[in-house]
């Protein structure tokens, strides 16, 4: 789907303004909590990552991978997104 100007403009403007609510978290401060997560659970570190922030920040973890939210719903929050 193209955008045309105007839905580009609109479409970066909104960005801007999620990009300035969000909170950098560099992954060294998470990496010890990642490994013991990804090894108890058995995920990769990339979806263990994700989990561990999710639990640090008493968040929920969003995926469309099934496989990922049963498993990290045992240590956190987590909702299924299912396609339209």
């Amino acid at each position: 789907m193209d955008l045309n100007a105007e839905d580009t403009k609109s479409a970066v403007q909104y960005l801007l303004k999620v990009y300035g609510r969000l909170t950098i978290v560099k992954t060294l401060n998470l990496s010890e909590q990642t490994m013991t997560i990804a090894q108890t659970l058995k995920l990769s570190i990339y979806d263990a990552l994700y989990a561990t922030l999710a639990q640090r920040e008493n968040g929920t973890l969003y995926t469309a991978d099934k496989k990922l939210a049963i498993t990290a719903n045992t240590i956190t929050k987590t909702k299924l997104l299912k396609p339209n």
